[in-house]
């Protein structure tokens, strides 16, 4: 059994194959946006793919964290970085391309879930 499967989760966590879905959609629709963005020469275009590079780099390295070390705490709090970097990201690529915002904005939504489902694990799981 591994670290995750032993853990106490809510009723409303998305079904396995929830997460590497939305993640290979999100991060498909962030590298079109990358390409906007990297195409573009208006003012803000580095602001914009310095928070893409950092949040997508903060957000693999999450795995780290819960999954190797089992703090179940510091992850969610983890989680909540990547959703202020993807909000961030949101709003600097909508300055330089309103397409490129759109793309990225769907990780908002996908990141408050995953930030919520990291806060509950930490409570319904106190010991990790």
């Amino acid at each position: 059994m591994t670290f995750f499967e032993s853990l106490t989760k809510p009723s409303w966590i998305p079904p396995d194959w929830a997460f590497p879905a939305a993640w290979f959609t999100l991060w498909t629709l962030q590298a079109v946006a990358l390409v906007i963005l990297a195409g573009s020469e208006k003012p803000g275009r580095s602001l914009a793919l310095g928070f893409l590079a950092a949040q997508f780099v903060t957000a693999v390295a999450w795995q780290a964290v819960v999954f190797a070390e089992g703090r179940l705490t510091l992850a969610a709090w983890w989680l909540l970085m990547v959703l202020v970097l993807v909000v961030g990201a949101t709003v600097t690529a909508w300055r330089v391309s309103s397409l490129a915002g759109l793309l990225v904005a769907p990780t908002i939504a996908w990141m408050t879930v995953a930030t919520t489902l990291g806060f509950t694990l930490a409570r319904l799981n106190p010991d990790l």
